[in-house]
């Protein structure tokens, strides 16, 4: 008699619990946000670190960079629709080893990075600019005196421990919840975004340094600002007019990664996206966004050059880059928002600026909960992590526990950001990090078609080859190439801010330690008579 060998049950429940409550037109919104138009970095850093780059190439640059990664994700989005995204699409090609080490380490720990720096773009660039703002042009003292308090350490940990405190509420009480108030962000967003460019476009570099001096001098009682700041920056050596360099405008693109490298992030929640295997949908939703978002972050470029002269660019620059003090307005640094409300003497476009600053900064907590909760999710369905990490409310279909480990998780992280010295220069470390993560991920795209053939072959993008080679291949070869070269960037320039010793051995130190916690959880498996690998042969419940 033949003896019927039961299959193991591979994973912790035959259902994830979560539902697709998000349309493509809204995720595509969403990776729209999490791209970040209000990330400031490369207005300022480039021309601070890399003089005679050009902005606005440098950012279309790393658009274009980015346009094959992005076509891989839609690939694998579409081959493997499910929540977890990276942790899923690595695990279904090379296994739980490498996937479990780069998501854990890339994702799941350095984005706790940027819950904390949500805080501080919502304190820093929302609620100062506003008060500064208002206090300025309305000639109030109190209000003025309110936004310092919001640059401030104090200011800045309260208010960012907050801001991870509502979002886990709001994503508590169920992911629709959140799909609504997506519609509020993206809306003020836009309107303040759109509303800047009008005042940058309308501006004139003559015109703009009368207002700037007066922005100055009624908040911190600084008379001809911009006369000082460009001696003070002549005299720390720098140079107000270099010559155009190609290297330089190279080096721009890295920068503008930081923001344009996310216009794949979507994937992460496949499993709750109607029609997430639609080619098309995936196609609108991480290619377009990349495309709408990159071409928007070009134009504040050229409208900020427009506005205040190339000269006050690297004025700008010095005070973020370089330290010159005088380059900046009461310690604070010339962001472009910053620089729109001080060319306008309109309480009204005050408010519509920094309402929309503030609604993309708490945005920003949002996508890192949402995305790395469900990277947790995935993880425990696989049993790597506990069990109780991945139960999802039955009736808000959201996994509270996850993002209550979250939360707490973030708040250590808020007070080393803000309180420890050097660990803010960390903050582009989630850039490195996350960028190996989306380069690992283009490998695997590029090899999806010979180790996970069946899945490959039944999902819509087999069909698209080029001279009988997988085109899923070939983009993945140039995504993983275009992306390691990023990444060695941020690795051995200074000028990217990631060589420091204690960045390369937080880097690396996380990866370790996210090595060793997959073994003991796989042996901990093992212990109780479970293959963990057994789960990676399979898709994982929907």
């Amino acid at each position: 008699m033949a003896t019927a060998t039961a299959k193991p049950e591979v994973f912790t429940r035959k259902a994830s619990g979560l539902v697709r409550v998000m349309s493509p037109f809204s995720a595509f919104v969403y990776n729209i946000l999490t791209m970040g138009l209000i990330f400031p970095w490369t207005y300022l850093w480039a021309p601070g670190a890399l003089p005679g780059g050009k902005l606005v190439w440098g950012i279309l640059l790393a658009m274009v960079i980015e346009i094959p990664i992005a076509l891989v994700y839609v690939w694998l989005s579409t081959a493997l629709p499910r929540s977890g995204g990276d942790y899923v699409f690595q695990s279904r090609v090379f296994g739980g080893g490498v996937a479990f080490t780069v998501v854990m380490s890339g994702y799941v720990i350095w984005i706790l990075q940027w819950v904390a720096l949500s805080g501080w773009l919502l304190s820093y660039l929302g609620f100062a600019p506003l008060f500064l703002g208002l206090g300025a042009t309305l000639g109030n003292t109190a209000l003025s005196n309110l936004g310092v308090w919001f640059t401030g350490a104090t200011g800045i940990i309260i208010t960012s421990i907050l801001n991870a405190f509502v979002a886990a509420l709001i994503l508590i009480s169920g992911f629709k919840n959140y799909v609504r108030f997506q519609n509020v962000m993206i809306v003020g967003t836009l309107l303040a975004f759109f509303t800047m460019l009008v005042v940058l476009f309308t501006g004139n570099p003559a015109s703009s340094a009368a207002h700037l001096d007066a922005f100055a001098k009624a908040i911190a009682g600084v008379d001809n600002f911009v006369q000082t700041a460009r001696d003070a920056s002549v005299a720390a050596g720098i140079d107000l007019n270099p010559p155009f360099s190609l290297i330089a405008t190279l080096l721009v693109a890295p920068i503008a990664w930081t923001s344009l490298q996310w216009a794949t992030y979507s994937a992460q929640q496949n499993g709750e996206i109607k029609n997430a295997r639609s080619f098309n949908s995936q196609m609108f939703i991480i290619v377009g966004s990349l495309i709408f978002t990159g071409i928007l972050l070009a134009l504040l470029a050229a409208a900020l050059e427009k506005a205040v002269g190339t000269e006050f660019l690297y004025i700008a620059g010095a005070g973020y880059w370089a330290g010159v003090s005088e380059a900046t307005i009461a310690g604070f640094w010339l962001w472009p928002n910053i620089i729109a409300v001080a060319l306008t003497a309109s309480p009204l476009v005050v408010v519509l600026i920094g309402i929309g600053y503030i609604l993309n900064s708490h945005q920003i907590v949002h996508n890192c909960y949402i995305g790395m909760t469900r990277v947790m999710v995935a993880m425990s369905l696989d049993r790597l992590l506990p069990e109780w990490v991945s139960r999802v409310d039955e009736k808000r279909h959201t996994p509270a526990n996850a993002h209550w480990a979250y939360f707490i998780a973030s708040i250590p992280v808020i007070f080393l950001y803000n309180l420890y010295p050097g660990w803010v220069g960390l903050t582009l470390g989630v850039t490195f990090a996350c960028g190996y993560v989306f380069v690992v991920t283009c490998l695997a795209g590029a090899l999806l078609p010979y180790r996970a053939k069946d899945v490959y072959e039944a999902s819509p993008g087999a069909k698209y080859k080029l001279g009988g080679v997988p085109l899923v291949t070939i983009l993945g070869i140039i995504g993983f190439i275009l992306g390691a070269i990023m990444l060695l960037m941020f690795m051995f320039d200074p000028r990217l801010g990631l060589t420091s010793p204690l960045a390369y051995g937080i880097v690396f130190g996380v990866l370790a330690v996210s090595a060793v916690w997959y073994f003991i959880a796989k042996n901990m498996q093992k212990s109780r008579g479970i293959n963990v690998e057994y789960a990676f042969k399979e898709i994982p419940p929907e």
